[in-house]
């Protein structure tokens, strides 16, 4: 405890200078104001810019920006990456199983807030409990968030196996039946392998309305099956993927 309790005391004071330094840049800028004795002739900001190499150019979304903010300013982005490519030896959770397997911060917010020791694999983690519970929300949105995006991107530029139709007929019937019952008729007539591959990945009708930039939409159906898209969205593997596609371009 008193290992966790002073790592966390090391990590809070850079950031909360970090956090400081922000605040005060953002108030200059929105001020207009000159900087104590005189004008600025030389133009030169006083405080650094909004690293747009590094942290992305703002977003559109607000409540997605601030998780991101969050996730930044409580330091998750120095180990586990800005985009979840860790550094060293934090643990990887654009892969990790355990992400795979959260629901709503159901496993990530508890060790969040126990903290993770060190092992011989991994590098330990300090405890976040003094967070509110905004701020782990924040965090796990943000994780989640950058790991579809991520899925997203290696399972569309993956070298796919030949596909297993019966085995892509036996996902389907665990995975997606619940939801998909009678539109996917003649699917396999109507795409392409990439088409197909495109459509499993990011389905139009989940995507039509972004999922945080406005308030939940009346139809609980359509926000379910966003959640369960992303769920699966995050845990596919390459094989699964190729036998699901075996199987819709049977469907003619």
């Amino acid at each position: 405890m008193r290992e966790n309790a002073a790592m966390a005391a090391r990590f809070s004071r850079p950031l909360l200078l970090a956090a400081l330094l922000l605040a005060a840049a953002s108030v200059h800028a929105q001020s207009g104001a000159p900087p104590a004795g005189g004008a600025n002739t030389s133009r030169a900001p006083l405080f650094p810019k909004y690293d747009i190499d590094y942290i992305g150019p703002p977003m559109t979304d607000p409540v997605l920006q601030d998780s991101k903010e969050t996730y930044i300013v409580m330091g998750c982005a120095y180990c586990h990456g800005m985009y979840l490519q860790p550094r060293g030896e934090a643990a990887d959770l654009m892969h990790s199983g355990l992400v795979g397997a959260d629901v709503n911060g159901s496993t990530l917010i508890p060790l969040l807030k126990a903290g993770v020791p060190r092992t011989l694999k991994l590098s330990p983690m300090p405890q976040y409990s003094d967070l509110s519970d905004k701020q782990l929300h924040d965090l796990v949105r943000w994780i989640h968030y950058s790991r579809q995006r991520g899925r997203h991107e290696e399972l569309t530029e993956a070298m796919l196996p030949a596909g297993d139709a019966n085995a892509g007929k036996a996902y389907f019937a665990g995975s997606c039946a619940s939801c998909h019952v009678t539109d996917l008729a003649r699917v396999g007539a109507k795409y392409d392998s990439a088409a197909l591959r495109a459509a499993i990945l990011e389905p139009k009708a989940l995507t039509a309305i972004p999922p945080y930039a406005r308030a939940q939409p009346s139809d609980t159906r359509l926000s379910e099956g966003r959640q369960k898209h992303n769920s699966l969205l995050e845990n596919y593997s390459a094989p699964q993927l190729a036998n699901l596609l075996a199987y819709l371009s049977t469907l003619k």
